[in-house]
């Protein structure tokens, strides 16, 4: 792959169908390589100038962290990257397809050292199940850590999935290059390094999330009314929760009536993803309105994002004479 003229690092995941097709994303084919909280992007860069011929995907959540290391891809000219701002077991889940992973990497990941707080590590028996599934046999995860306690608990995690057969061997030498392996060297703590690798057991099934052709709707008879009582909403729904927060009101023009226009601000809190998003209540015509999401930050539609319609339908239901004609979410 040439390094002369990269593209575009940031990959519009939200745009895209699942699972990614990474050969037409990279251009050519060649091992695929995932790192899980790539910070500054320092090593991800080391490695893809290293092995120009494979490919490198990044995750972070870390706004400032992913505008450091796209600004590295950019500088260094490297092609063979993707970064991405997206949580691990989302992403890992839908984005790629089985067995297609040589790799994934995590350096140096929170240790969430409060017993409260375990259930919030990555390398939970979960997380290598996943893993397992998507790795090719003998692909790996790679865990660099400074914590001792998270080692042990990431052996035992993997030892109970089944799926690896574990290989103490030196770090790769740029993974004690990176920010935090400097930070933890200069305060002269050991750091430990393990490779989890696949050999080829059955996983259990992890189906990749199906992308709608349309934005999850409802339909009402009537005209929307100069305002309606509001409370702030909590439900269950699929999986997750669903939050209706507030609602704020506009009336315009771009419609013959007037075009009256309601934002409900909704949080859906999911297993795997948590988003902010925007539902839409709008008065298409003198008699209907229609209830969807605003396509406003390409919210991923998941089974319990389709809650957020629904929350608002039930809301707009009980709260005004509007009458439910058509459900479509």
């Amino acid at each position: 792959m040439s390094q002369s003229s990269p593209k575009r690092p940031l990959l519009p995941w939200r745009r895209r169908p699942f699972p990614i097709d990474w050969g037409s994303e990279f251009g050519g084919l060649g091992p695929l390589h995932l790192e899980i909280g790539f910070g500054d992007g320092r090593y991800t860069v080391r490695r893809a100038r290293a092995a120009p011929a494979e490919r490198f995907v990044g995750l972070e959540i870390s706004s400032g962290s992913l505008q450091r290391a796209v600004r590295r891809v950019r500088r260094e000219g490297v092609s063979n990257v993707r970064l991405a701002k997206a949580g691990a077991g989302f992403a890992l889940r839908h984005l790629f397809p089985a067995r297609s992973l040589a790799s994934i990497v995590v350096n140096f990941p929170d240790p969430w050292p409060k017993e409260r707080h375990v259930r919030h590590r990555l390398l939970q028996r979960g997380f290598f199940d996943l893993a397992a599934s998507r790795l090719a046999v003998g692909g790996s995860v790679r865990l660099a850590t400074d914590h001792p306690d998270y080692l042990a608990f990431a052996l035992d995690e993997a030892r109970a999935s089944g799926c690896f057969e574990e290989r103490r061997v030196p770090p790769p030498v740029d993974v004690l290059e990176t920010k935090y392996a400097l930070k933890w060297r200069s305060q002269g703590k050991p750091l430990h390094f393990v490779e989890f690798v696949y050999g080829g057991r059955s996983t259990p099934s992890f189906p990749i999330l199906e992308r709608p052709e349309t934005m999850p709707h409802s339909l009402f008879r009537g005209a929307l009314p100069p305002e309606a009582p509001f409370r702030k909403v909590v439900e269950a729904y699929r999986d997750g929760h669903v939050i209706l927060h507030e609602v704020a009101r506009s009336f315009g023009s771009e419609s013959p009536d007037g075009g009256a226009r309601w934002w409900v601000r909704a949080t859906v809190d999911e297993p795997d993803i948590k988003q902010q998003m925007l539902v839409l209540v709008h008065q298409r015509t003198a008699d209907e309105v229609i209830v969807r999401l605003e396509s406003f930050g390409d919210p991923v539609i998941t089974p319990t994002c389709r809650g957020a319609v629904h929350a608002v339908t039930e809301w707009l239901a009980a709260a005004t004479a509007l009458e439910v004609r058509q459900r479509n979410y």
